[in-house]
């Protein structure tokens, strides 16, 4: 049953995306996997930005877009309500000064448990994806990370991701380059295909720490694990743990 104490925005008929924050400048949500952030242009997907426009309309307010995470990627989403937030939140990711902490289950055990990742991504028109490509490609951005293994099952593992830079689906590239693919991330992993119990990548924006734009207090958000992703992680405990 739903919490009737908190708030929710309505994204379609069977969807909703729980209020984590809001002020008069700021609004944040747990973004549900399967939902964009943002329109695509020629696409008529429902999408977080239009629901929140919809949701704010009422106080003569609007969403401005802070920064975003993958389609089928959940959890906190922050957005601005006037240009003057909106620009300060984005020079700080621009200087990569938030926290973005994401959780991820995937393939493999990771040896050793905590490691940073550097790599040069490329996007590709083909499928529409960033590639790995060497170091001094003209066409590269730096993407870097860093992940710590907070527990290992049989075959897969959970990791803690500090995300640095914020690239299209780089999480996702970088952790597919090392032979950790995400698991259930058909996009990046050809062998998942075969994953059943979870029809997305099992990636979660769970929390998100910056700098308040107007009082310069530090906000901390944190989003709940979905159901999916929980279901999943008490599959592969049960299969076998190794810790």
């Amino acid at each position: 049953m739903m919490n009737k104490s908190k708030r929710y925005v309505k994204l379609n008929a069977r969807t909703r995306a729980e209020v984590i924050y809001e002020d008069e400048h700021l609004i944040a949500v747990n973004k549900p996997a399967g939902i964009l952030t943002v329109p695509i242009s020629g696409m008529k997907s429902a999408n977080l930005k239009y629901c929140l426009d919809e949701y704010l309309s009422s106080r003569n307010k609007y969403a401005l877009t802070v920064h975003r995470i993958d389609r089928y990627t959940s959890g906190v989403v922050l957005f601005a309500k006037n240009l003057k937030a909106r620009n300060r939140l984005i020079e700080q990711f621009r200087n990569h000064e938030p926290a973005r902490i994401y959780l991820a289950l995937v393939r493999g055990v990771p040896d050793p448990p905590e490691r940073e990742l550097v790599h040069y991504l490329k996007r590709v028109k083909e499928g529409f994806r960033n590639v790995v490509v060497p170091e001094g490609d003209p066409e590269g951005t730096r993407a870097r990370m860093l992940f710590r293994v907070v527990e290992q099952y049989r075959g897969t593992s959970l990791l803690e991701i500090a995300l640095d830079t914020g690239l299209k689906n780089q999480i996702r590239v970088q952790l597919a380059e090392v032979g950790h693919p995400t698991v259930g991330d058909r996009h990046y992993a050809v062998l998942e295909q075969e994953e059943k119990l979870i029809n997305r990548q099992a990636l979660h924006a769970s929390r998100l720490e910056f700098h308040h734009p107007l009082t310069g207090v530090i906000v901390g958000l944190s989003a709940t694990m979905p159901k999916d992703m929980k279901r999943l992680i008490v599959y592969y405990k049960k299969a076998g743990r190794t810790n």
